[in-house]
């Protein structure tokens, strides 16, 4: 019987919350990759209990993992076992385990959660954008991006590169100074997972962010085409998974944003 890969990447998102809940206030083996960037042992434990579920149901399929994990396939998993560790390590409840199915540069499979609002988002390619409860006992609803157009109306968030000495660090400064302006307001969340699932939900009009990798955005992105939206890199050329700045937007003000974003 054919293995429905959207149910397993959920199976795999929700094991990961309880985790992620059990020991949430109380982070331990906390590591420093960089000055700023930081794992724990709940990161670890995460991504141990994903690539488990994944191997057991897709054993076909390559897994990349944030903590580590490389294993070759045709159709490859793409694991953040914690996106938001940051927010994770000082008790901030603003993080989740998000995991997209991709083969090559399409995603076919996302899903992500928060498991302190006890949501879930999940999208499979063509058959739309949803959100539930965490255990998905609900009744799902469809998500959709916002019909705004107006910059000055519009909500933001944003995401920084962890070598704040680098150049793409200061370009972003310099841009995130004209969201400000521009902007009704813009948010610095600490989850790349969580910010694409509130594009795709309506909840905010753009998310731009600099210094990421596939495994902070191969979970959302689907959410947020399947809903409506549009994403690609700074110059409005389509992503890849090596794609390295982002802009996410409802597709309203998505070439307002791509000119807001130049750089002299």
């Amino acid at each position: 019987m054919p293995v429905d890969d959207l149910q397993v990447a959920i199976k795999a998102v929700i094991r990961a919350s309880e985790i992620i809940l059990e020991t949430f206030g109380n982070p331990t083996g906390i590591e420093y990759k960089s000055r700023v960037d930081v794992v724990t042992a709940t990161d670890k434990k995460c991504e141990e209990e994903i690539v488990h579920i994944l191997r057991s149901e897709t054993p076909d399929y390559g897994i990349i993992g944030e903590e580590g994990t490389n294993i070759p396939g045709e159709k490859v998993w793409i694991v953040d076992p914690l996106d938001g560790t940051t927010n994770f390590s000082h008790s901030y409840p603003f993080c989740g385990p998000s995991i997209g199915l991709c083969e090559g540069n399409t995603i076919l499979v996302g899903a992500l959660a928060n498991p302190f609002s006890n949501e879930l988002f999940f999208a499979s390619k063509n058959q739309g954008s949803y959100m539930n409860d965490l255990y998905n006992k609900g009744e799902p609803t469809k998500l959709q991006v916002t019909k705004t157009s107006e910059l000055h109306k519009s909500l933001f968030s944003s995401g920084f590169p962890h070598n704040k000495e680098s150049q793409r660090f200061k370009n972003m400064v310099e841009r995130f100074i004209r969201l400000e302006y521009e902007s009704h307001s813009i948010r610095k969340t600490g989850s790349a997972a969580l910010s694409l699932a509130y594009v795709a939900a309506g909840r905010i009009e753009s998310y731009v962010a600099s210094g990421l990798y596939s495994w902070d955005m191969a979970g959302g992105a689907l959410l947020v085409e399947e809903a409506g939206g549009t994403i690609t890199n700074f110059e409005g050329e389509p992503y890849t998974m090596e794609t390295r700045e982002w802009l996410v937007t409802n597709g309203v003000i998505h070439d307002k944003m791509v000119e807001l974003l130049k750089l002299e």
